[in-house]
């Protein structure tokens, strides 16, 4: 028999209550074209005039100098303001890192200013190409191959669309060390759906040694004011 009056509507509240508390929980299906999401996302970062970004490693050795993290801020064309830690012959050392004009400066520990070298010195590629469309990290996306969706995943408070998919390993960004460009490197990707942002980035491959190890890389703050003022000289 049907239900009327006032227990009918007390039944369809409960259940529009019901929808839209699952909407909120993020139950809606996730997009299931990867190379959309791709798509859009090297356009987001392509988009933006500056970034902050972090930098995580896991099971990164070798020798000389590896990469432990870092974090700062980058903007176009080549300015970049921040701070690494890296492990010098089995000793960690947080330098901080000043890039425009083509120049790279580092202030190391103990220092007073900063001094002019090349990034290599560090165990990295060019830091202030971070955001440039055919060498940065963006360009890491049009490059991925075997794509496909791995559902939404939740990154701090925010949720994403996760996509997985294989980097060649020759296609790698300079700012990323490689020790063997032949073995893929493993991606996974994920972006805000409703700014289309890469939120972040997790690589596997052969960084500093043959064996694997991870970077994470963390992008926020699109768009905020960003000047770097570098040494004279």
């Amino acid at each position: 028999m049907p239900v009327s009056g006032p227990r009918a509507a007390l039944t369809l509240a409960a259940a529009v209550a019901a929808a839209a508390l699952g909407a909120g929980c993020g139950s809606a299906p996730a997009p299931t074209d990867p190379a959309a999401i791709v798509r859009q996302a090297k356009a987001a970062v392509d988009a933006t005039p500056s970034v902050h970004f972090t930098l995580q490693s896991a099971g990164a050795k070798g020798s000389g100098t590896v990469v432990l993290g870092g974090s700062g801020d980058a903007a176009r064309p080549d300015e970049l303001r921040g701070t690494f830690d890296v492990e010098v012959d089995g000793l960690p050392v947080t330098v901080k890192v000043l890039a425009a004009g083509g120049g790279f400066y580092v202030q190391p520990p103990f220092a007073t200013g900063y001094t002019k070298t090349d990034p290599t010195t560090y165990g990295i590629g060019d830091p202030s190409t971070l955001l440039d469309p055919t060498k940065g990290l963006s360009s890491i996306l049009p490059a991925l191959a075997q794509l496909r969706s791995e559902g939404r995943v939740r990154v701090g408070s925010e949720v994403a669309d996760q996509v997985a998919g294989q980097l060649p390993g020759s296609t790698l960004p300079a700012v990323l060390p490689d020790t063997d460009p032949s073995v893929p490197v493993k991606v996974t990707v994920d972006v805000i759906p409703a700014t289309h942002q890469v939120r972040r980035i997790v690589l596997v491959g052969p960084f500093d040694s043959a064996s694997p190890s991870t970077y994470t890389v963390v992008l926020t703050d699109y768009g905020e004011p960003l000047h770097v003022t570098v040494p004279a000289g």
